[in-house]
């Protein structure tokens, strides 16, 4: 692992609890509804990246069956913490625990931009294995860096790679993902610097 990803993983572990305050209202709730009516009711769906299982809530609530981890052991402690009967497990999502193909959705929100930009293929490619059919949602930040150090509010510097809908574009049709659209999105936090760019695709 890159260790810039790895100094970013132990800083939201250190900020978990604040992390997950900040965070736990201001959940893209209009891509949770798209994303649970194209998987279906009861479609089994994992959740990535899940950090301190701030969407398990909203996606189990659409009636999807959510499968959700973290590599972060502190912010897993708080998903337990919220969930103790829900599968939420510590992974790496490079190297999934699961089959080929067992899932109707893959849900990746924020969960990609903290990898070097060359291990991008590589890591849908994992989320693509293990996608049997449905939709996939994965978003970042709009911009062009490369684990760039950027000032996450409540947790402090962390590294961050950040793209453009044309390059997420590319990710998804590379791995063979159809029906690909890409949105621009504003800051949850209103924060006028950033923007977030929302990809779709189907298989």
């Amino acid at each position: 692992m890159d260790p810039r990803t790895q100094e970013t993983i132990e800083a939201y572990g250190r900020a978990a609890e604040r992390y997950h305050e900040l965070w736990k209202e201001r959940r893209p709730l209009d891509a949770v509804r798209t994303f649970a009516t194209l998987a279906g009711r009861n479609a089994r769906v994992i959740d990535v990246a899940c950090g301190p299982a701030l969407d398990v809530r909203v996606l189990r609530d659409q009636g999807l069956a959510v499968f959700a981890g973290d590599r972060s052991e502190e912010l897993m402690r708080i998903g337990h913490m919220l969930f103790p009967k829900r599968p939420l497990a510590r992974w790496d999502f490079r190297r999934l625990p699961f089959a080929d193909g067992v899932f109707d959705g893959v849900w990746a929100a924020a969960a990609l931009q903290h990898l070097p930009r060359r291990e991008m293929r590589a890591a849908l490619g994992e989320l693509r294995r293990v996608h049997g059919r449905g939709p996939i949602f994965v978003s970042f930040r709009e911009g062009r860096g490369d684990l760039e150090l950027v000032d996450e509010p409540e947790v402090g510097p962390v590294h961050m790679t950040t793209v453009s809908g044309e390059e997420l574009k590319t990710l998804l049709l590379d791995q063979g993902y159809q029906q690909v659209e890409i949105q621009m999105r504003p800051d949850p936090l209103g924060r006028s610097e950033v923007s977030w760019v929302y990809g779709w695709g189907r298989c």
